[in-house]
């Protein structure tokens, strides 16, 4: 199995976030019913591997058609913004 990859993050205040890319190793997303991503951190220092490109770690919201066994399964994922919570806008219901 191979993770998913964090695409694109439009989360500009994120720390990992440097020109709409995510620098941590992996992402986490969610919760039991909402897609917010986890790693989201606001400081004032830069967070992650500028070298890294994220991948999704661990997916908890076990509702999303890309869920098997808690990880993602899409090739790739969006995070941004939705009712002004970092989320994963790839989520879809299954």
């Amino acid at each position: 199995m191979e993770c998913s990859r964090v695409k694109k993050c439009e989360v500009a205040d994120c720390a990992y976030n440097a020109s709409e890319i995510c620098h941590a190793i992996a992402v986490t997303i969610g919760d039991s019913s909402n897609p917010k991503c986890d790693t989201y951190c606001l400081s004032a220092v830069q967070g992650g591997d500028i070298e890294c490109m994220a991948n999704v770690g661990a997916c908890k919201v076990a509702a999303c058609k890309f869920n098997m066994s808690l990880e993602c399964q899409a090739d790739e994922i969006c995070v941004g913004y939705k009712e002004n919570e970092p989320d994963c806008l790839t989520f879809q219901l299954s």
